[in-house]
């Protein structure tokens, strides 16, 4: 399982918003992140529809976070720019199976502790605990 690249640079840029706590223009962003600036456009409007940013204009705007950085999990940036967070097509709503198992799967079973396990980290850590360097390290 690989995150893709918009969503690096979407934790990359809310992380950096979260640094710095003012309004930051998205040449900061992008030069200070090393996003190309066409990309990070498409990911700021990710994450203001998502409701994690907001937009200032003017001479003087930019960008900055809407919720803090203790508010801010890791799950709903993610969530912003992956299709699914679940680590195998059969924990998706639909519980989609080829071989209609769902029920009797040993390892949809075993899928399922792991998407838990995974969840609980992705959902609970947030841009403060890294900015904190507060998560548990391995």
């Amino acid at each position: 399982m690989q995150l893709n690249i918009t969503t690096d640079y979407a934790i990359r840029t809310v992380i950096f918003l979260g640094q710095n706590n003012e309004i930051v223009t998205s040449g900061d962003i992008a030069s200070n992140m090393k996003i190309p600036h066409n990309y990070l456009a498409k990911i700021l409007k990710k994450l203001k529809k998502a409701g994690l940013v907001r937009s200032i204009a003017g001479s003087q705007g930019g960008y900055m976070l809407v919720k803090r950085p203790e508010e801010i999990t890791l799950g709903e940036i993610i969530s912003t720019t992956e299709t699914t967070m679940k680590i195998n097509r059969c924990l998706e709503a639909d519980t989609y199976c080829s071989r209609n198992a769902t029920a009797t799967c040993m390892i949809r079973k075993y899928y399922q502790i792991l998407q838990n396990e995974i969840d609980n980290v992705v959902l609970k850590r947030t841009i403060g605990d890294i900015l904190n360097e507060r998560y548990t390290k391995p």
